[in-house]
């Protein structure tokens, strides 16, 4: 298996081919998350992303997202995901992540 190396990115692009990304940066060595960004093209039907599935088997349910996501580009801060659970790349990695309405 290769090394982790940062950035890491998730991006997913809806019937219109908008796109919604989320681009963690981390340290190489430790893998703690260092920055997170996030890209929301005008128009795109994704406004959330997710890490993970609920207690019903849905994404929708699952307490690890960032929700309302705004359009263009946005720092998402450290201690938000921290809250989540999400501290590392590898903890997000753990994760079945996806993006949704």
């Amino acid at each position: 298996m290769a090394a982790l190396v940062s950035p890491w990115a998730y991006t997913s692009a809806d019937a219109s081919g908008n796109i919604l990304s989320v681009t963690f940066t981390f340290d190489n060595t430790l893998l703690t998350i260092l920055t997170t960004t996030t890209h929301r093209d005008v128009g795109c039907v994704y406004r959330n992303w997710y890490a993970g599935l609920g207690a019903d088997g849905t994404p929708d349910s699952t307490t690890t997202k960032l929700t309302g996501l705004a359009d263009g580009d946005s720092l998402i801060a450290v201690a938000i995901l921290n809250g989540l659970g999400l501290t590392t790349i590898t903890d997000v990695l753990a994760h079945q992540v996806t993006a949704g309405p």
